[in-house]
């Protein structure tokens, strides 16, 4: 593995490997926000991304993959012993998964609070065409309870996890001229978990909203 630790030019991620302290250009947003805060590592075998979940400089989560981009392992630095441990079922420790028709997906670690209690609780999610997902797990089991959409016209869906594969809507609304969400009537509420629901003349999977992939930005 080849890192280089000469300080390009850019956003500069700390990365510490055995005692030793590198640096490496963040290129990568590992969510997808526009936030830079992954550096890809080539290794023989594959490469290696190194991210700063909680933005203090200092990366925090290695990704493995092996030469055919296929994950292989993810590992969490532990800052006390100043070790890579390398995490269960291939997802890092504080990360959330969300239900899907393919089984538990990964979306990373929760990096925001929406409910005030003081934990993270939310992951963030932006897709290829630029929708926003905001993924919350309520109870702190590391699985995504509730889900958010934004879509790219300020349109916001609200589901509830409400069984295997199964995601409800309980609220729609959208954000007004002055950057407010505002709920819309009760009345245009839609239930998931049809076959297919229709709403703005448009047919969609009655898996809702639950369709974001954090690598590649699309889920079937």
């Amino acid at each position: 593995m080849y890192i280089d630790n000469s300080g390009a030019d850019g956003h500069e991620l700390k990365i510490e490997i055995d005692g030793h302290e590198y640096t490496e250009d963040a290129s990568e947003s590992y969510h997808g926000d526009g936030v830079m805060d992954t550096a890809e590592v080539d290794t023989d075998d594959g490469r290696v991304d190194y991210t700063d979940t909680d933005h203090d400089g200092t990366a925090d989560l290695a990704t493995r993959y092996d030469d055919h981009g296929q994950l292989v392992s993810q590992s969490h630095f532990d800052t006390a012993s100043g070790q890579w441990s390398q995490t269960s079922g291939g997802a890092p420790a504080g990360s959330m998964t969300v239900d899907t028709a393919h089984g538990e997906q990964n979306i990373g670690p929760a990096t925001a609070d929406t409910t005030n209690s003081g934990h993270n609780d939310t992951a963030v999610v932006t897709d290829a065409d630029g929708n926003t997902f905001l993924y919350t797990d309520t109870d702190g089991d590391g699985k995504a309870d509730y889900a958010m959409e934004i879509d790219t016209k300020g349109q916001v869906t609200i589901s509830q996890h409400t069984g295997e594969h199964q995601w409800t809507e309980i609220e729609h609304g959208h954000i007004d001229s002055g950057g407010r969400y505002q709920q819309d009537p009760a009345e245009q509420l839609l239930q998931f978990g049809s076959d297919d629901r229709s709403w703005g003349g448009e047919e969609q999977s009655g898996q809702g909203i639950v369709r974001t992939d954090p690598a590649t930005g699309e889920w079937t």
